[in-house]
């Protein structure tokens, strides 16, 4: 079992290398039609890795792999996917903002809270992400009350953000119909299921996209006066 489990981390490393060494190659193709169109979001809200324009899955689609190959990632794993130091995720769990791993792997649920916490936690407080994802979804040991799975969330969250990164000046309104149009299929288990829903969305999308525009005017600042 023990053979068989270094087996598994072994291929989990390599698939993370793989898909790193692949999105550097791509990025490295795509340079010049990214000139043509600005685009915010590089990476995948949360994560190092590079997001694909020509891939019409859904981003949960391109992490997914990584977590199905093993019962659930090592903080290191979680490390080289994230760039979170293992102390950072330490402490989100003894906080109680992401469950408790099982023999010290991080399966699914720990590892979509874990990257939806660190795509907001630039704009939000963490006791504030932590509050919304109760909002939404209560206790974040108990899945019952669940109203839509974190892979889920975190899919329909980069739909919008991606969508909505070339309007020039964030239009209310026209977050509000995007976030209505992505959703109109979703069916909760109670009545207020789709409005929390909106709501939670509404906010992470406002906090994604407030974190990238201060990240490029940091960066325009560094190169003004060559910080």
């Amino acid at each position: 079992m023990i053979n068989v489990m270094k087996s598994l981390n072994k291929v989990c490393n390599q698939l993370l290398m793989f898909i790193r060494t692949r999105d550097i190659i791509q990025s490295t193709n795509q340079k010049i039609k990214r000139k043509e169109k600005a685009i915010m979001f590089q990476t995948l809200p949360g994560t190092l890795l590079e997001r694909r324009q020509t891939d019409g899955r859904g981003a949960y689609s391109l992490i997914e792999p990584i977590l199905s190959l093993t019962k659930g990632l090592t903080l290191s794993q979680i490390r080289e996917l994230t760039g979170l130091e293992n102390s950072t995720v330490q402490n989100w769990v003894k906080r109680g903002w992401v469950a408790n791993p099982k023999s010290k792997r991080y399966g699914e649920r720990q590892v979509m809270r874990i990257i939806l916490i660190n795509a907001l936690r630039a704009s939000l407080q963490l006791d504030s992400i932590a509050q919304l994802m109760q909002y939404l979804n209560g206790s974040v040991e108990d899945v019952s009350d669940d109203i839509i799975s974190d892979g889920a969330l975190y899919d329909y969250l980069c739909a919008i953000v991606f969508e909505l990164e070339d309007t020039p000046v964030m239009d209310e309104k026209k977050l509000d119909e995007t976030i209505a149009a992505h959703i109109s299929g979703y069916h909760g288990p109670a009545e207020d299921s789709r409005e929390k829903l909106g709501n939670t969305l509404k906010i992470m999308t406002f906090a994604c996209i407030s974190s990238r525009l201060r990240q490029k005017a940091e960066a325009e600042m560094s190169a003004i006066l060559g910080g």
